[in-house]
């Protein structure tokens, strides 16, 4: 449960009492940073006292407007649950504007419940293992869905067809809001501060001026931290007064040293066995008892000790990787090992290939690959543990000059 994050749920107008409740118990099972939320339906709907698919109909909410992130689909059975994480900007802004008025300023208009009926006799909770409402005496009958709604916001219909008339660029609104969300949330100001305001001054903008805007909105940022500006604009002045015509385009960015290299792909192999093929670290002394006589013997059963502990102990900054990889979390490596990554291959998990990659690590002492989960294949040097002595070479060949392959600065972060 994060404490921390209650206080901000309790303050939350959410509109009805019963999402109210569901946010709190999504809360009672999240952490402080809003993230690691494995709601089972049924435990949800119990501690809220409402049914499983009104629980499922708050968090197809919570997830339209924002307030909740799918991280990982779940499978199929009891057990298997989708992973969800909260969005701690959305849930302060919701904290202080209310529910209803956050969801109008993001254009959110929800049908309701289409399982309803559409008079006023109560025919009680036709799903769920456990009944909320009390069973009338005609039971349930399946009452036909609530009467769509021709329009969710005829407001956002007539500009889009005005825009239309006049031959330009026609955005979706979810693609408007994707790119102003990815300017909001990096501005100095966006900490706790309600957004709505500056969605509509964005939403105001021709497509040309939003390309603009978003274009030169990080010179325009620079250039007020050069100036030593105290006052840093919120983005509804940025764009309601234009601010973005005050500076120029930005020229073509120069090739950055470093890139954010996902756990299993080329780029993160690549940092990985170029750490394998250091010297291992120094081994602290073998434990007493046992172990050590396991470490001594002379033998193929000493020999697998040896290996196995230097597999665990000896590439520190390999283990970091697994465990980040491990929580889906990739590193930060150098761009000069790209020409390394070209030579890798995708090798599907479960494989002949990736079973002979999984023994050459342990025949070398070498820490094998934390599981990848869902992840389909893991990338290695092309043409099997065969062919590694080619890649050694290419390794031992680019080291001068590339002092770093995402070690110290996946430790920084």
């Amino acid at each position: 449960m994060s404490a921390f994050l209650l206080g901000t749920g309790f303050r939350a107008d959410m509109g009805t009492c019963i999402r109210k409740l569901v946010l709190l118990k999504l809360i009672d099972a999240c952490e402080d940073d809003g993230s690691r939320i494995f709601p089972a339906i049924a435990t949800v709907a119990r501690a809220a006292q409402c049914s499983d698919r009104q629980v499922q109909r708050e968090i197809k909410g919570f997830l339209d407007i924002g307030l909740l992130s799918l991280v990982r689909a779940g499978g199929q059975g009891r057990r298997s649950t989708n992973e969800y994480a909260l969005d701690l900007d959305v849930l302060s802004a919701i904290s202080k504007a209310g529910w209803d008025a956050y969801a109008a300023g993001r254009g959110f208009n929800p049908k309701g419940d289409t399982q309803s009926p559409l008079d006023e006799a109560a025919k009680g909770d036709k799903t769920g293992p456990d009944r909320v409402t009390p069973e009338t005496p005609k039971g349930d009958t399946g009452s036909p869905p609530t009467p769509p709604d021709p329009s969710l916001d005829p407001s956002i219909e007539r500009e889009r067809e005005r825009e239309a008339d006049e031959g330009k660029r026609a955005e979706s609104r979810e693609t408007l809001e994707r790119r102003f969300w990815k300017m909001a949330r990096g501005h100095p100001q966006s900490s706790g501060m309600p957004k709505q305001g500056w969605l509509v001054e964005w939403l105001k903008l021709d497509p040309d001026e939003r390309d603009r805007a978003e274009r030169r909105y990080p010179a325009w940022l620079a250039l007020l931290k050069a100036q030593a500006k105290s006052h840093i604009p919120a983005l509804s002045t940025y764009f309601g007064q234009k601010l973005f015509d005050e500076v120029a385009d930005p020229q073509e960015p120069e090739k950055p040293l470093f890139v954010d290299a996902a756990p299993f792909g080329p780029m993160w192999q690549v940092a990985r066995l170029k750490q394998l093929m250091q010297p291992p670290a120094p081994l602290p002394p073998p434990p007493s008892g046992f172990l050590r006589q396991m470490l001594e013997r002379q033998d193929e059963t000493g020999e697998a000790a040896r290996r196995e502990r230097q597999a665990k102990l000896g590439w520190p900054r390999v283990n970091v990787m697994h465990d980040r990889a491990a929580s889906r979390q990739g590193v930060t490596v150098a761009t000069a090992l790209e020409p390394l990554a070209a030579m890798m291959e995708a090798v599907p998990v479960g494989s002949e290939t990736f079973e002979a990659w999984k023994l050459e690590h342990e025949l070398r002492g070498w820490p094998w690959l934390p599981d990848p989960g869902r992840q389909p294949v893991v990338y290695f040097p092309a043409g099997g543990p065969g062919a590694l002595s080619a890649f050694e070479q290419a390794v031992k060949q680019g080291n001068e000059g590339n002092t770093d392959d995402g070690g110290q600065r996946q430790a920084a972060e």
